[in-house]
């Protein structure tokens, strides 16, 4: 048995479930968050595939815990236990995004004051950024790969119908990695190559980022407490 007919083996069936998922449904979702906070951090292409990468890795992240934990505890077992985790997942989800979004907003007023200094900083601090690991990035796409979507949630579901609770974390890891197989990655480079085509307009696209952070935050935490 396998999640996708044409593909006998679940594991592989995991990753091209993952892979298809991510075409559309994934990147539609994930899309607005990256690219926004692509803006809110003036990232060119190198850094905007490079936190596109990391934001990813946090998805990866969330769905090894979650499938580890299913795989354990038999999580998905309980439905109250899904649609409260759900729930508060969403809400963490939701204030780190304004969260982000606020540290950025800040940080952007703060280097309003000096202009001509300013440029020449930017530009510095996104060299030496390159080799560092974005702490915020992978914080986005952890909180957000906690909100269970619905093929994760039937590959959970599925997985608890094998013999090792390793199974779990394993086809929940490869699901992960195909969704970030996704045009995302691309997308997210070319936001970070467009926006660096408006110099003039950085400090502008900066707080447009920041401030687009914020306003997702609190949709989705309008959203979280509403169901």
């Amino acid at each position: 048995m396998s999640l996708l007919p044409e593909v006998a083996n679940p594991y592989i069936a995991a990753l091209a479930g993952g892979f298809l998922y991510g075409l559309v449904f994934c990147t539609s979702t994930c899309l607005p968050y990256v690219a926004s906070y692509i803006a809110g951090i003036n990232a060119g292409f190198r850094k905007g595939v490079g936190v596109t990468v990391i934001f990813n890795a946090g998805r990866i992240t969330a769905y090894a815990l979650i499938g580890a934990a299913v795989g354990a505890l038999n999580l998905l077992v309980n439905d109250s236990f899904l649609s409260a985790f759900q729930t508060y997942s969403a809400l963490a989800f939701s204030l780190v995004t304004i969260a982000i979004g606020v540290t950025l907003l800040v940080r952007n007023k703060q280097q309003v004051c000096n202009c001509a200094a300013k440029t020449g900083n930017l530009n510095s601090a996104s060299g030496g950024l390159r080799s560092r690991f974005d702490v915020r990035a992978y914080t986005l796409g952890l909180s957000r790969g906690l909100v269970l979507c619905t093929p994760l949630m039937a590959l959970l579901v599925y997985s608890l119908t094998f013999a090792s609770p390793f199974d779990s974390f394993v086809l929940a890891v490869l699901f992960g990695v195909g969704t970030s197989l996704s045009p995302l990655l691309l997308i997210g480079g070319a936001t970070g190559w467009l926006l660096n085509k408006a110099p003039l307009f950085r400090v502008w696209i900066s707080r447009l980022g920041a401030a687009a952070l914020i306003v997702l935050g609190l949709i989705t935490l309008v959203d979280a407490i509403i169901i």
